[in-house]
């Protein structure tokens, strides 16, 4: 998640046009009151359940840990306060990100490989159908009998009972990749056996998350074809 610099000065001189301290005064000339009195007033400030951009900023505080901020009206050094907010909703962010992969029936191999970081198999490609066919392996975007099962109604397939229609075994993306023999030409043109030798779990997603460009290239390249393949054997496009 970017937090950019612009967006980081904002947030600080929101946070402190609304701490700023100020005695209540009044203009001597035509009895208004001065702006600063009214945005930092408890009406204002949202202390009576009023909903405004100031009550607002004060529930983010709030949520952040820094409602210590907001009860003493001020942020001490603000380099160090930004500094902390940005690594707090940060870390905000990836656990909620990874709360809900959790908890969520879809995608069930991403699970196992999902990372909050770039993933530099988005820069090997210079064929985007490539990179577009190890997108979707990744995050279950197929039509994998392991995912289509989610769609069948009524009520959906039970796992167990996801076969591939070759081999009458589980058709998640391991048994794509490395077991069905639909795709063996394939495989051994472009998966190296030391992934399909013996093959196991820990193999397996050693292969999906390398870093080497030419083992991702290849694996894209399988992929693609791989998925085509599977089309025309069985919705014959």
């Amino acid at each position: 998640m970017k937090f950019s610099l612009d967006t980081s000065h904002s947030f600080c001189v929101i946070v402190r046009t609304i701490l700023w301290r100020t005695d209540e005064r009044t203009d001597e000339r035509d009895g208004r009151t001065d702006k600063a009195t009214t945005i930092c007033s408890p009406e204002f400030r949202g202390e009576h359940n009023k909903v405004n951009w100031c009550s607002l900023v004060k529930d983010l505080l709030s949520s952040l840990g820094f409602y210590d901020v907001w009860l003493q009206q001020h942020t001490g050094n603000n380099k160090l306060f930004l500094i902390k907010v940005k690594q707090r909703l940060k870390d905000q962010f990836i656990q909620n990100w990874h709360n809900r992969i959790t908890n969520s029936s879809r995608a069930l191999f991403y699970k196992n490989i999902a990372c909050f970081k770039f993933q530099p198999y988005l820069d090997y490609f210079t064929i985007n159908k490539f990179c577009q066919s190890l997108c979707k392996l990744r995050v279950s975007s197929h039509r994998l009998h392991i995912e289509s099962g989610r769609w069948t109604k009524p009520i959906r397939t039970p796992i167990n009972e996801r076969t591939c229609q070759i081999c009458n075994l589980l058709e998640d993306e391991f048994h794509f990749i490395i077991e069905c023999p639909l795709y063996s030409e394939l495989r051994t043109k472009y998966i190296s056996s030391r992934y399909t030798n013996r093959p196991n779990m820990f193999k397996f997603l050693e292969l999906i998350n390398s870093e080497n460009k030419t083992i991702i290239t290849k694996l894209g390249i399988f992929l693609e074809k791989a998925f085509r393949v599977r089309n025309e054997f069985i919705y014959g496009n």
